[in-house]
């Protein structure tokens, strides 16, 4: 797996088709995709207009359509549009790499994140050249799920989890206790529990490393 984290510059944005979009806001952060069809994706977004401008002015932009508006008085809140941009349409193609949101377009710039395996991204940055060429590429090899947990807990940690799991320890309330499930796995209740809580410990260790970088 691989992510690409890809960025134009606002030069490069007044050279280009997103020119019109820098006559409207600053930017427009993409929260979320609503619906993705063949000719566009509906995107929930969170705009940051310039002065004097607002959801209306959208429909300007030749590849942006305006559907419904959920701001509050002060302008801030959530728009829904549909972008029918070929960058965008040219992303839909590829069936091994998604966007991932946030990712922010606009006056100041685009920034997005694309994931996926490694000939996917590839085509797919072969295919933002010929639109508009990157300003700026940075390529991250990520582990997959089973290759990172592997790394993260020992072979007895993984066992133990496992075990836990299958028989409702994490659920609220719990199905069974910790005296039990030592006796089931015939391991001392001591052992059981600090294989436990190690593993506890770097998976939220890992998890709130993985927020932060998000």
């Amino acid at each position: 797996m691989r992510e690409a984290h890809i960025s134009w510059h606002a030069n490069s944005i007044a050279k280009s088709e997103y020119a019109s979009i820098a006559k409207i806001a600053h930017k427009l952060e993409v929260v979320a995709h609503l619906d993705v069809g063949e000719k566009g994706i509906r995107q929930l977004i969170i705009p940051t207009f310039k002065k004097g401008m607002g959801p209306e002015d959208l429909n300007k932009i030749p590849f942006l359509t305006f559907e419904a508006s959920f701001l509050e008085e002060n302008d801030t809140g959530h728009l829904v549009v549909w972008n029918s941009h070929p960058l965008s349409l040219a992303a839909i193609g590829f069936q091994n790499i998604h966007i991932i949101p946030p990712y922010t377009f606009g006056g100041d710039g685009i920034e997005i994140t694309v994931r996926g395996v490694p000939s996917g991204i590839s085509n797919f940055l072969k295919t933002c050249r010929l639109f508009l060429p990157p300003d700026q590429v940075k390529i991250v090899e990520m582990a997959d799920d089973e290759e990172k947990l592997e790394q993260l807990l020992t072979k007895k940690q993984i066992e133990c989890v496992i075990a836990a799991c299958s028989v409702g320890y994490y659920q609220t309330p719990k199905n069974t206790s910790l005296r039990l499930l030592s006796e089931q796995m015939n391991i001392p209740r001591s052992t059981l529990q600090e294989h436990l809580s190690r593993a506890e410990a770097n998976l939220m260790n890992w998890a709130a490393e993985s927020l932060r970088k998000n």
